[in-house]
């Protein structure tokens, strides 16, 4: 049995997680333990449960069975939004309707920072995903590769204390991914 002063050392730590879909299960006994300022990549085959993990993990599929502690607290059954997490959907999930700025700046003003913050901290991302110039454009405006890094600046903009990404690198060219990959 894990003592509370352990999972407190913990940043994320997964416990025997179970999903199923109908009769096809997608995870079963998962389990992780990360700390604090530690990197994880999930490798395996397409359809081997790596999607269905973060989806759990950030509260978007409820789990069958099994635990998320998140800073050494319970969250398996927390909202989202409650649980300091950022998320890059392999998918990008931008808001077609919304400008670049306006995509990467939503989790701002969903925690109510100021317009002054929200503006820095926009064009502050865009340059580490390097794409300064297109804050105007929409997402159908854009290459995958860059509807990419702006799903990854909208992740990052609010510095969450975990970030889940699904395949974030996938769509850029060797140079781009290296690049990022140290911003990351």
């Amino acid at each position: 049995m894990t003592s509370k002063a352990t999972l407190a050392k913990q940043k994320l730590q997964v416990k025997n997680l179970r999903k199923t879909f109908g009769a096809f299960v997608a995870l079963s006994g998962a389990d992780l333990d990360i700390a604090e300022g530690e990197f994880l990549t999930l490798l395996g085959p397409s359809g081997s449960g790596k999607t269905t993990l973060l989806l759990a993990i950030a509260g978007l599929n409820e789990p069958d069975g099994g635990e998320v502690w998140i800073d050494g607290k319970l969250a398996t059954y927390l909202p989202p939004y409650k649980r300091d997490l950022g998320m890059v959907f392999q998918n990008y999930a931008l808001f077609p309707h919304m400008t670049i700025y306006d995509n990467i700046a939503f989790p701002l003003r969903m925690r109510g920072r100021s317009s002054s913050e929200i503006k820095e901290a926009v064009h502050r991302m865009l340059e580490v995903v390097r794409l300064p110039h297109i804050g105007d454009r929409l997402p159908g405006q854009l290459s995958g590769g860059q509807q990419q890094r702006v799903a990854l600046a909208r992740a990052l903009v609010y510095e969450p204390s975990i970030v889940l990404m699904d395949e974030p690198l996938g769509a850029l060219d060797k140079k781009l991914r290296d690049q990022l990959q140290l911003e990351i």
